[in-house]
């Protein structure tokens, strides 16, 4: 595409003749044009370039920002139909940056298309004539160029608002997780103390002198029931997960030991003998059934 023609240039050479011009300067002058025709064209295709960058840039923007609202995007642009969302929003910006630089280096072009036709044609009246045509072309890149600018505007204030919009998601979503690590710590603090029971084991005469059990009925003393006190301090107690310490290892193996407390024993491996005494441990099929009526196992080292 040249914006003066071969026929131009005829007429042009035409008229430096009828000037009495030397060819030695009219040879300048005909590259000069030419030189100044080809800068033009040259122009006109990087405007046109960018032109298409612009439109290519709008329907990536168009694709993020429906990425970012949640609906669906039919056939994403180009290079970013693979991509992620933020990844798509970091390939946008640096696109709008590209932009940025595109038209700076275009508007810079076009003034120095201008100093130079300026320059070609003072002091010849006729040269101005000729070349008034590119003047007319360098006024309308320079609408193109100012149209992408502000299409370029637009489209730097939709990308901040998509930051902004993703920055607010990136808060919400940390607030949540928060909240989540938070309710994660009070499931797990109220599971730990609703699965926390507690067992002791040793001599009758031990566990009375501390006060863990007490004899109840009998007449004097005698005939008495060993049962629980009615108040146990837990710090007296071995702690237990009910759910995970399912088998419980008696401290001495060759003794036999009786529960005292109200667990209920339907729920273990092995029951005890008539006499309510188990050998060398315990072994618990049910957590559930079998603290269900007291989290303190009390054993009595018989």
């Amino acid at each position: 595409m040249r914006s003066l023609s071969s026929l131009a240039l005829v007429s042009l050479l035409a008229v430096l003749v009828g000037c009495d011009k030397s060819r030695p300067e009219l040879e300048q002058k005909v590259v000069e044009l030419e030189a100044v025709s080809a800068q033009k064209d040259s122009l006109l295709q990087e405007v046109m370039s960018t032109a298409q960058f612009v439109g290519d840039l709008a329907a990536d923007l168009a694709s993020v920002r429906a990425l970012t609202s949640g609906r669906p995007v039919a056939g994403a642009a180009g290079e970013l139909e693979q991509a992620s969302p933020a990844e798509r929003r970091a390939a946008l910006r640096e696109r709008v940056q590209e932009l940025i630089t595109r038209l700076e280096q275009s508007e810079a072009r076009m003034v120095q298309s201008q100093s130079r036709v300026t320059a070609l044609t003072q002091g010849n009246a006729q040269l101005r004539r000729q070349l008034a045509g590119f003047d007319s072309t360098i006024a309308a890149l320079q609408v193109v160029v100012e149209s992408q600018r502000n299409e370029l505007s637009t489209m730097t204030a939709q990308v901040q608002g998509l930051t902004e919009s993703n920055r607010a998601l990136t808060e919400q979503r940390e607030q949540l997780t928060a909240e989540r690590a938070q309710l994660s710590d009070a499931v797990s603090a109220l599971t730990t103390v609703a699965n926390t029971v507690y067992w002791i084991a040793g001599s009758e005469r031990e566990l009375l002198e501390r006060g863990i059990v007490v004899k109840r009925g009998g007449i004097l003393g005698a005939r008495a029931t060993l049962v629980p006190a009615r108040t146990l301090d837990p710090a007296m107690f071995t702690p237990l997960d009910m759910m995970a310490d399912t088998i419980i290892v008696f401290p001495k193996a060759d003794k036999a030991y009786r529960i005292v407390s109200l667990q209920d024993t339907r729920h273990l491996a092995v029951a005890p003998d008539r006499a309510n005494r188990l050998r060398t441990g315990l072994q618990v099929t049910s957590p559930d059934g079998f603290w269900a009526p007291s989290r303190f196992l009390i054993l009595i080292e018989e």
